[in-house]
């Protein structure tokens, strides 16, 4: 499978915070149209350095993926090693200062096989086409999704939920006897032309609805205008926001497996070929698991400095 990109576009605005901690690979506003992955991470806040911990992410992806050959395919263990880098990289970097650090991860990347695209935490991630809307937007690590997914809220309820920054995974460093959260992990060879992906942090969330984020990728605007039009309703949040916009240019597949979609589970090691294109939301999230790195009570005491 050959997939070909447009130049791709992103932001990284402070918003309203104090201090910037979310990061992105590559970090820069626009990319060639051979950059193959892209990465935003979210220092979880109430954490020290959460700057440290996403930059540390976005790096190790950087590097660990530098030499691949993604015209082959990039399989799910591929991926493991590299998020295995990451969370290396992280017990190397913790100390007595900064050994509470944490950050969410939104992965995407285009290769032989297809396009994988993997999440840990609250970021977000979309394949949109404009012909008929979201194909795919991530399930959220959080308490307030989980209520959701458990019947204990509405989605209503969800939006506005004082609880609704507080995320059950996350990376952090951890101690040889404790686990990692690993991440829901997404494969597809659905891709067409003209198809929009999109990783955000919750801070452009905050701004930015899904239809109206449908409603910018649909429209005859350029990729550039459409992308400033997002980081202007969302200079003002609350947090701090970044972005990456993904258009394909064009794509080369074997039509005997171009609709072939799978959700890889790391904790059972499990593949399931899933509905994903012309079906609606709740055939993708129907298969999807809890997470199994669950919030603590000294990380809610954490994040709201109780």
């Amino acid at each position: 499978m050959k997939i070909e990109l447009y130049q791709s576009y992103s932001f990284c605005q402070q918003g309203q915070r104090e201090y910037q901690e979310d990061s992105r690979f590559p970090d820069t506003e626009t990319t060639s149209t051979s950059q193959r992955f892209f990465v935003v991470c979210d220092g979880v806040g109430g954490c020290e350095k959460g700057e440290v911990a996403s930059r540390m992410v976005c790096e190790t992806f950087g590097k660990a993926l530098k030499k691949a050959n993604l015209d082959k395919d990039f399989t799910n263990e591929d991926f493991s090693h590299v998020l295995d880098a990451a969370y290396n990289a992280l017990d190397a970097k913790a100390n007595s200062q900064n050994r509470e650090m944490a950050t969410t991860l939104t992965f995407v990347c285009f290769h032989g096989g297809g396009c994988t695209m993997a999440h840990i935490g609250d970021s977000r991630i979309y394949q949109i086409r404009p012909s008929e809307g979201i194909l795919y937007r991530s399930d959220d690590h959080s308490i307030v999704n989980s209520m959701v997914h458990s019947g204990n809220l509405t989605p209503n309820q969800a939006i506005n939920h004082p609880q609704s920054n507080v995320i059950s995974r996350y990376m952090e460093p951890v101690d040889s006897d404790s686990s990692r959260c690993m991440a829901t992990v997404m494969r597809t060879k659905d891709i067409q032309t003209d198809d929009y992906f999109f990783l955000c942090t919750d801070g452009v969330l905050h701004c930015v609805s899904d239809d109206q984020l449908v409603d910018i990728l649909s429209s005859s605007m350029g990729d550039e205008q459409k992308m400033h039009k997002i980081a202007s309703m969302s200079q003002n949040s609350e947090d701090n926001n970044t972005a990456y916009l993904i258009h394909i240019a064009n794509v080369e597949t074997d039509p005997l497996t171009a609709e072939a979609t799978e959700m890889y589970d790391e904790d059972s090691h499990t593949t399931k070929k899933i509905k994903m294109a012309s079906q609606n939301l709740e055939d993708i999230e129907s298969v999807k698991k809890p997470a199994s790195c669950l919030f603590s009570w000294d990380w809610i005491k954490k994040i709201f400095k109780l």
